[in-house]
């Protein structure tokens, strides 16, 4: 993989094709493998990175549309379409509630879509994440060496999904959690092709046990973390085939950012 792109102020970067490579946004670094399933020239996954004009604020976002072909190019074209819209705000809900009104209204009534939006102001290190009927995100906290699942206090203990998925219900509502990252955190997002990975003998991974495999590796960087994790899915497979469209992404606050 070549060495990371560095967002320059108001840029995107987006896609539902496959790839595997870094980029470098105000105070965060972000790594994200995604890989199609099949022979589909579009995916059911589609990912997408920017920063606002005035270099500040961040937003990176996973959606998981059921199916593949016109539907994913729809929602792609309409997420690109309303992140440039709220492209200045740390706060998502006008995105979530657009994005849910404009998924029931253009696509044919079938189709849905979970996702999971970040917004992370570059300059006091401020994380705030939205869920739309997504997998969990988990996170390391680099002071603690701690691993636990990114989700709203009082959650069950079972982790499950948050929020409505867009597309099924008007002026549904979407949790929502704000936290300071300390330099070093990561924060990891991923679609449930990762989590739903299965093994030889029809055995699926499990949210629980991806967490435990990102326990056993190097967290220093995004770049290793998201690396070997997807080594250790890959392993538990153990040559079986994908069988739906992988996305992996990994965030972590940079060092050298200042934590007051």
């Amino acid at each position: 993989m070549a060495g990371p792109h560095r967002l320059r102020c108001a840029e995107t970067w987006a896609g539902s094709e496959g790839t595997s490579s870094a980029a470098d946004l105000p105070g965060l670094r972000v790594w994200v493998h995604s890989r199609p399933f099949g022979s589909s020239d579009a995916g059911g996954d589609v990912h997408y990175v920017s920063v606002c004009p005035s270099c500040i604020v961040s937003r990176i976002a996973l959606a998981d549309v059921s199916g593949h072909g016109l539907a994913v190019v729809t929602l792609g074209a309409k997420l690109r379409e309303l992140m440039q819209k709220y492209l200045t705000a740390l706060e998502q809900t006008s995105l979530m509630h657009d994005l849910n009104e404009a998924t029931m209204v253009e696509l044919d009534g079938v189709h849905y879509a979970s996702m999971v939006a970040v917004g992370f102001h570059g300059r006091r290190g401020l994380l705030v994440m939205t869920n739309a009927g997504h997998p969990p995100a988990f996170w390391y906290r680099a002071n603690r060496r701690e691993w636990d699942w990114f989700e709203p206090r009082g959650a069950q203990t079972h982790p499950g999904v948050s929020g409505t998925p867009l597309g099924l219900l008007a002026n549904a509502s979407y949790d929502r959690m704000v936290v300071k990252l300390a330099p070093g955190d990561l924060i990891v997002l991923y679609s449930d092709g990762v989590s739903e990975a299965t093994n030889p003998a029809g055995t699926e991974l499990g949210r629980d046990d991806l967490m435990t495999l990102a326990r056993t590796l190097d967290p220093r960087s995004a770049e290793t973390l998201g690396t070997q994790l997807l080594e250790a899915v890959t392993a538990f497979r153990g040559g079986q085939v994908q069988e739906d469209d992988e996305t992996l992404i990994v965030l972590q606050r940079a060092s050298d950012q200042p934590t007051g």
